[in-house]
């Protein structure tokens, strides 16, 4: 309650020993942000003003036409016109997601997802490449590929296997073929290169309480940017594939850089999920980004079917359309006391026009998913 006394923060534990951080304490046990003394204007929002094409959700758990009809229930209540499944799969994976979904295929398109079972062994490449033609041809809008290319998947002497990797090539190649994107996330965030200390922005939100997994430095994996410039060279072998970089191609903190990396590849796009929290806290660079590249960003959530309207979805609209101010941004991570991981801070709204709206809600997702094209035309109307 207001008046109260408040009470000292706890103080951080010991050190422990943890390898290749020795001075690692961990961090102290965060709540939900707190509430705040600020008089501002709230404007009453419900819904996405356009149907929005969520370009990077997570539908691992829609297993069966009952779930994908009870997530059209919740993208009704949002205003979300049409979902993109990252994890729909290969093989006879990606065939379920298919059949689960025929019942409301308006909704939603699957991305298919590269298995690197077998990576290092002969023939891998032909084989993955055939797999991925054949769900194209099966109604696959496009490609996911995660970071565990570049952060995980290594080659036979224990080195890492990059997104420029000629194994690869037969990939890019095939979606090139098809016209189809490639929604890739290569890296990771800034301060899961950092160390793990008290100047690290995760550390004070929380996320290394218990451990410092999920934490890359000085830990014998690549540099963050050995993975960018490996980035860079696959593009520049692959200028007829489209690439929609996710997560601002976690660059979001460094919005120059991105403008760079626009200007210079043009087979190049971003989408924005989970980082409203870095681009938020930026409301005039952030906002002069938005409307500058405009034509080159999509909208995306990283969301997953357990997220809840009022907590999850109506924070991005409140970003993309009002000029609120000092709001909690959509959290990705929440720790088991409510902490957002990824941010310990508030946004503010970009104030969008409703021309840069319409783009990146749901005209520039059009451009690669024909398939959803009359699906927002019936929604529009």
């Amino acid at each position: 309650m207001w008046g109260c006394a408040s009470q000292p923060a706890p103080e951080p534990e010991a050190a422990v020993s943890v390898p290749n951080h020795p001075d690692f304490k961990p961090a102290p046990e965060q709540g939900p942000m707190p509430d705040t003394v600020l008089v501002v204007k709230r404007t009453p929002i419900e819904k996405a003003k356009y149907p929005a094409i969520d370009f990077h959700f997570h539908g691992r758990r829609l297993e069966t036409p009952a779930d994908y009809a009870r997530m059209v229930e919740i993208m009704d209540q949002a205003g979300v016109g049409v979902i993109c499944n990252m994890d729909a799969g290969f093989g006879e994976n990606f065939d379920k997601h298919m059949a689960a979904s025929e019942a409301v295929r308006d909704r939603f398109q699957q991305f298919a997802r590269v298995d690197f079972e077998g990576i290092n062994e002969p023939g891998w490449s032909e084989k993955a490449a055939a797999e991925l033609d054949r769900c194209f041809r099966a109604g696959a809008a496009g490609l996911k590929i995660s970071k565990r290319l570049g952060l995980e998947i290594k080659n036979a002497d224990g080195s890492y296997i990059q997104c420029d990797d000629p194994r690869m090539d037969p990939i890019w190649e095939m979606c090139a073929r098809h016209e189809k994107p490639v929604m890739i996330h290569v890296n990771d965030s800034a301060a899961r290169f950092q160390p793990v200390s008290q100047r690290n922005e995760r550390w004070e939100a929380g996320q290394w309480r218990q451990s410092v997994d999920g934490n890359y430095y000085a830990a014998g994996f690549p540099d963050t940017e050995a993975i960018f410039a490996a980035r860079e060279r696959m593009l520049d072998k692959h200028p007829n594939t489209r690439f929609v970089h996710a997560h601002i191609a976690l660059l979001g903190f460094n919005l120059p850089r991105v403008a760079a990396f626009l200007d210079k590849y043009p087979n190049s796009d971003i989408e924005v999920s989970a980082r409203l929290q870095e681009i938020g806290r930026q409301p005039y660079s952030g906002r002069e980004f938005l409307l500058k590249y405009q034509d080159r960003i999509l909208f995306g959530t990283d969301g997953d079917p357990s997220r809840e309207v009022e907590q999850f979805w109506t924070p991005h609209w409140r970003y993309f359309e009002t000029n609120d101010e000092y709001f909690n941004h959509p959290a990705q991570m929440l720790s088991q006391l409510g902490a957002p991981l990824q941010g310990r801070w508030a946004i503010h709204g970009a104030y969008l026009p409703d021309e840069a709206l319409r783009k990146i809600y749901y005209e520039n997702a059009l451009k690669y998913l024909p398939g959803a094209r009359e699906s927002i035309r019936r929604q529009l109307n």
